[in-house]
């Protein structure tokens, strides 16, 4: 199983200079980084995988759609987002955007650092809550189109993904229900973030019943204690 504090990050660019500078950051960080020249490149990816920044070139063409797109969207509405400006007057436009820190082109591997340096511990913390651990429980889910039972394969504290006969719809809401190894239930209601064609889905937990998120955290906590000595599977 891969370290929960392993960093994915993704760089929007097509400018050299700065994809050196942030490329030699990143490295230093010990984080993979993805990299797409264009917005349009950018915003397949995203949708398929947890990043957990992104830096966006401002002098892309639809650079503050897709910043806007980010917010708005379910996988990574929670990124951290660096936008790289080579006016200052386009500062304002990029927060209100939805960007947490701007850097000022040329962007230089030090400037790039420090502003990691002061984003590390959220990027963490998220990275940590959106952690997957690999599981084997029966999940029940209601949407829709009717109930159906389900097998969850791994589950964090913001979501889990599941497989099921049905194919459930994209970024419609459902119903769940399911039980924790130490025999908590745990109920609450969620969001479609991702389907494909071998009937998996990924389910963004949007509220819990009664003390549910206590529960889980109390179980992702112990799971993370607990990994390196014994299997991750639960049955």
């Amino acid at each position: 199983m891969s370290s929960p504090l392993s960093l994915e990050f993704m760089l929007v660019s097509n400018d050299y200079p700065t994809l050196t500078a942030v490329s030699a950051s990143v490295k230093q960080l010990g984080a993979a980084l993805t990299f797409a020249p264009n917005a349009e490149s950018a915003r397949s990816p995203m949708e398929r995988r947890k990043i957990d920044a992104v830096f966006v070139d401002n002098e892309l063409p639809g650079a503050l759609k897709l910043i806007e797109s980010i917010r708005k969207g379910t996988s990574n509405s929670k990124a951290v987002i660096f936008v790289c400006v080579a006016d200052s007057r386009a500062t304002t436009l990029a927060l209100s955007a939805g960007a947490n820190f701007v850097l000022k082109k040329p962007v230089t591997a030090e400037s790039v650092t420090l502003h990691l340096t002061i984003a590390k511990d959220l990027m963490m913390s998220e990275r940590r809550r959106y952690f997957r651990h690999p599981v084997n429980l029966h999940v029940l889910l209601k949407g829709e189109h009717g109930q159906q039972h389900g097998k969850m394969t791994d589950l964090s504290e913001g979501g889990m993904a599941v497989r099921t006969a049905t194919t459930l719809k994209q970024s419609s809401t459902v119903e769940f229900a399911f039980d924790l190894s130490f025999g908590a239930s745990l109920t609450g209601k969620g969001q479609i973030a991702w389907t494909n064609a071998e009937g998996m889905a990924g389910i963004i937990f949007r509220f819990f019943h009664g003390t549910g998120q206590d529960q889980l955290r109390s179980w992702v906590n112990a799971r993370e204690q607990l990994a390196p000595k014994s299997s991750p599977v639960d049955t």
